[in-house]
């Protein structure tokens, strides 16, 4: 029998929730703003990236020679899904709710974000972890500033500036900078529905995010910067869908997005493998 509920449901209306949610927190949305992509139309599309060489520096004003700048054309597949589904028994009620804090809209959307991140941060620090150089600390408040002033001169060194440097730190992290008097602040995105913590006190570009790559029982938590030209990203979200489930009175629904990443700039990233460190009591 035809489950006739299911027709209370409407995706365009719960794929526009999950679509606001999604722009207003998603951490990776802010750091590859730099990179100019092509509109994906499916699964399996390749995405290029075009890197021009650097000129070279002469010495002499009276004579030109101009040279050819080599156009790499770096490639990125669209070759990853991030997707949910679940069942419902009364569709109304989901549509009441589909603006509501804690929705299952609204989750779906922070479970997107949250699998994607994880994948994206996991590939730089794969990208990072034969190179030398990274910055290791134990970090209370008294060393907080040093210790992330070191990952930021790594990218100095490699000619990334503070206007074009972003970080990405977990919330302990979040909280010895705190303590060391640096002020945070919350980032409501363009459809008001963002919570996303970040700061620029330092001269560059701060977000927090619970998506960094964690060892230990004792949080060691490889915090990662870079430029916003380090990392390219592009995503597509597939329309949700409504399945009648055959046999019960629940409607299936699901969906997801699709989408790609990869390191073009590796030399402008860096890392730290921060250790949580107990503060003294005073």
């Amino acid at each position: 029998m035809p489950n006739n509920v299911a027709k209370a449901f409407i995706p365009e209306i719960f794929d526009a929730s999950i679509e606001r949610v999604r722009e207003d927190n998603l951490v990776l949305s802010r750091i590859v703003r730099g990179v100019n992509m092509t509109p994906i139309k499916g699964y399996g599309d390749t995405i290029y990236f075009s890197s021009l060489a650097d000129p070279t520096i002469g010495t002499d004003s009276s004579t030109f020679t101009y040279e050819d700048l080599i156009d790499d054309q770096i490639a990125m597949l669209i070759d990853k899904e991030a997707t949910f589904s679940f069942k419902v028994r009364d569709p109304d009620a989901l549509m009441a709710n589909v603006d509501l804090k804690g929705s299952q809209a609204e989750r779906a959307a922070y479970k997107l974000n949250q699998k994607i991140e994880k994948a994206v941060f996991q590939a730089a620090y794969d990208e990072l972890w034969a190179q030398a150089g990274v910055t290791t600390a134990t970090i209370t408040s008294a060393n907080v500033l040093s210790s992330v002033g070191e990952v930021a001169n790594d990218l100095a060194e490699q000619n990334v500036t503070q206007d074009n440097m972003w970080m990405v730190i977990p919330y302990w992290l979040r909280l010895k900078l705190e303590l060391a008097n640096v002020k945070f602040q919350i980032f409501n995105g363009v459809n008001g529905r963002g919570s996303m913590a970040w700061t620029d006190e330092l001269g560059f570009d701060i977000y927090v995010t619970n998506t960094l790559y964690n060892t230990a029982s004792t949080p060691v938590t490889q915090v990662l910067a870079g430029s916003y030209q380090a990392i390219g990203y592009a995503e597509k979200q597939f329309s949700t869908r409504e399945i009648e489930l055959e046999g019960t009175r629940a409607t299936g629904i699901d969906g997801g997005v699709i989408y790609g990443y990869k390191c073009i700039k590796p030399k402008e990233l860096a890392r730290g493998a921060f250790t949580y460190g107990a503060e003294t009591t005073i």
